[in-house]
C-alpha cells in the first residue's frame, strides 16, 4: 500500500450534468462532496453551466458546453499538477480530462478499472449523450474534438471492466469489436477479488486509476441512481440487470489499494431522487420558499 501525500492529491468537484442531460447530477455531485471525508489537499470546483436549453451538435447533446467544461477541468488540473486526483461528479463524462492527464503523467504505465454497469463506449450515432461515449474517447474513438483532448490515449489492454452487466451490444460494434476489452461480471466477483487481482498481476501497472459509477450498485440496495426513478422503480428492479453489492465493491477497491498505487478515483452518477424532489418541495413552501412557484424539477428517465 502506497503512502499518499494529501498535498499532492487534488479533489475536483465536477457537477456536470449535460453529458447525461440530467440536472439532478448537479445536486448529486455536491452531496457526494458533502458526504465524503474532508480533503487534506487542494480542492477545485469546475464551473458548470445551469441553462437547461440543450442543443444537439454533431450528434452530441450540449457538445460545445461539455467540451468547454472539460477544458476548464484540464486547466484546473494543470494549475496544481497533482500526483493523484479524486473526481466527484456529475455524469461519467467528467472523467475525460482527469484520466487523460493521469495516463499522460505516468507515461501510459497505468491500469484503468472501469467499475460500471455500462461500457460507456457508444458512438454519437448510437447515443447522443457524452456520458455514454467517454471511454471510447479515452481509447481514441468517437468525436474527433473530444478525442483531441486526450493527449495520451489508453490502450485496450490497460482497461478492465468491473461489474459490467448492461448495454453490452456497444462492445460489438465497429470499431470497438476489435478492441477486446477485458471484463469481470458481477457473479464472478461476489465471493472475492481474485479475478480483479489476477488481471492486475498479469498487467503489472505501476499506477491504477478507478472509475466508479454508482449505477454499478444493485438498485435494491442503493436507490440514488437513475434507474431507481420512483415512478418506475418496481418495474425496473426486474427490467434491468442486477448490480453489485456495496460490500463487494468496497472489498475489491480496498484489496486493489493494498497492493497497487491508486492515482485516480472518480465517483459519478449520484442521482439522489428523494433529495432532489425534497429540494424542489422546500423551495415552494411558505416562509422558506416561494408559494407562487408551480414548476417541478426537470429530469429525464430511461
Amino acid at each position: 500500500m502506497t503512502k499518499v501525500n494529501p498535498e499532492q492529491t487534488l479533489r475536483l468537484l465536477f457537477p456536470q450534468w449535460q453529458g447525461g442531460n440530467n440536472p439532478p447530477y448537479v445536486l448529486g455531485a455536491r452531496l457526494l462532496n458533502w458526504l465524503a471525508p474532508q480533503p487534506g489537499g487542494p480542492f477545485e470546483e469546475v464551473p458548470v453551466e445551469l441553462d437547461t436549453s440543450m442543443v444537439e451538435e454533431d450528434g452530441i447533446v450540449a457538445k460545445t458546453t461539455v467540451l468547454r467544461q472539460a477544458r476548464a477541468a484540464k486547466a484546473l488540473i494543470h494549475k496544481h499538477d497533482p500526483e493523484r486526483i479524486i473526481v466527484l461528479g456529475g455524469d461519467c463524462s467528467v472523467e475525460l480530462a482527469p484520466f487523460a492527464y493521469l495516463n499522460e503523467k505516468y507515461s501510459g504505465d497505468t491500469a484503468l478499472l472501469w467499475v460500471d454497469l455500462h461500457p460507456d463506449v457508444s458512438l454519437p450515432a448510437d447515443s447522443p449523450h457524452h456520458h455514454a461515449q467517454v471511454l471510447a474517447n479515452l481509447l481514441g474513438i468517437g468525436d474527433s474534438e473530444f478525442v483531441a483532448e486526450v493527449s495520451r490515449l489508453f490502450h485496450p489492454d490497460q482497461i478492465l471492466y468491473v461489474g459490467l452487466n448492461d448495454m453490452l451490444d456497444a462492445l460489438d460494434t465497429d470499431p470497438l469489436r476489435d478492441k477486446k476489452l477485458d471484463s469481470i461480471h458481477p457473479e464472478d466477483m461476489e465471493k472475492n477479488s481474485a479475478k480483479v487481482l489476477q488481471w492486475l498481476e498479469h498487467r503489472k501497472p505501476s499506477k491504477v486509476i478507478i472509475h466508479f459509477d454508482l449505477d454499478v450498485l444493485d438498485m435494491k440496495e442503493f436507490r440514488s441512481q437513475l434507474v431507481a426513478y420512483p415512478g418506475t422503480y418496481e418495474e425496473n428492479t426486474t427490467r434491468f440487470p442486477r448490480g453489485s453489492s456495496m460490500e463487494t465493491i468496497i472489498q475489491i477497491l480496498q484489496d486493489v489499494a493494498q497492493t497497487y498505487d491508486i492515482v485516480g478515483l472518480g465517483i459519478t452518477e449520484h442521482f439522489p431522487w428523494d433529495a432532489y424532489f425534497l429540494q424542489n418541495m422546500l423551495s415552494r413552501l411558505p416562509l422558506i420558499g416561494d408559494i407562487n412557484r408551480k414548476d417541478r424539477p426537470p429530469f429525464n428517465t430511461l
